[in-house]
């Protein structure tokens, strides 16, 4: 994530100034389009491109490491070390269009419950 914004801090620094530079001083009437176009989608449309890649891969790379996991340590590491919490926390404020701080919140208290009282036995799976 870091990497990603210092990609776009470094666009906003070079990318920006020289396509301004070009459309100011030395582009035909042809380019003037896409010399417009650059500075726009750097500023306001990078992240609406890049955001959704980079939700889907910390997914993927946690779904990854719990399919690896084989015991409940590993599962419980797995789930630490690949930002388990704040994927799960993503995913409830884009499916439900709330305020991640609000994801934050019901996550926070969904874990406090299942810890106090865990699930019950799903039908069918019990011994009898």
């Amino acid at each position: 994530m870091v990497r990603i914004f210092l990609l776009w801090i470094l666009g906003g620094i070079v990318l920006i100034p020289y396509s301004l530079y070009q459309l100011l001083f030395h582009a035909s009437r042809d380019q003037y389009a896409l010399l417009i176009v650059v500075p726009l989608f750097w500023v306001f449309g990078f992240w609406g491109v890049v955001g959704p890649m980079l939700a889907a891969w910390k997914v993927h790379r946690l779904m990854n490491a719990l399919d690896q996991a084989g015991t409940r340590t590993e599962v419980e590491r797995a789930f630490e070390q690949n930002a388990g919490k704040e994927v799960i926390v993503d995913l409830i404020a884009s499916e439900n269009r709330i305020p991640k701080f609000l994801a934050r919140r019901v996550y926070d208290r969904m874990a406090a419950r299942l810890t106090r009282d865990p699930l019950p036995p799903s039908p069918g799976t019990g011994s009898r």
